[in-house]
């Protein structure tokens, strides 16, 4: 979602993926102010498709555990290196969302 703030001509002069303040206001990306102002804006147009990417790429990787989960497809018929991608990023997303709490001693700590 992303929402867009404008100038006194009713120009998007901004955008952001937060709600800033009450003076932003959601923008979907049929809006024609926003297509221009990320025309004319390429570094942040990038920025905006990334973030859209990441979105996607997190519902894909939910799709997948679905069809895991329902036995439509197994994960061992995924090639090797797409096994290994999905593992990593799960392990990744885990480590993001609970960190490892079993570490007892920070990193340079000695027990004697």
């Amino acid at each position: 979602m992303l929402y867009v703030l404008r100038d006194d001509n009713n120009q998007v002069c901004a955008v952001s993926d937060k709600l800033l303040s009450n003076e932003w206001k959601r923008a979907d990306m049929e809006d024609e102010g926003l297509k221009l102002f990320l025309q004319n804006n390429p570094e942040i147009s990038t920025e905006v498709m990334a973030s859209y990417d990441a979105d996607f790429i997190r519902v894909l990787e939910d799709v997948i555990d679905l069809l895991i989960d329902k036995q439509v497809i197994q994960f061992t018929e995924f090639p090797d290196a797409v096994q290994t991608k999905l593992l990593n990023r799960r392990r990744y997303r885990d480590n993001l969302l609970s960190p490892d709490i079993t570490q007892l001693l920070e990193d340079g700590d000695n027990i004697f």
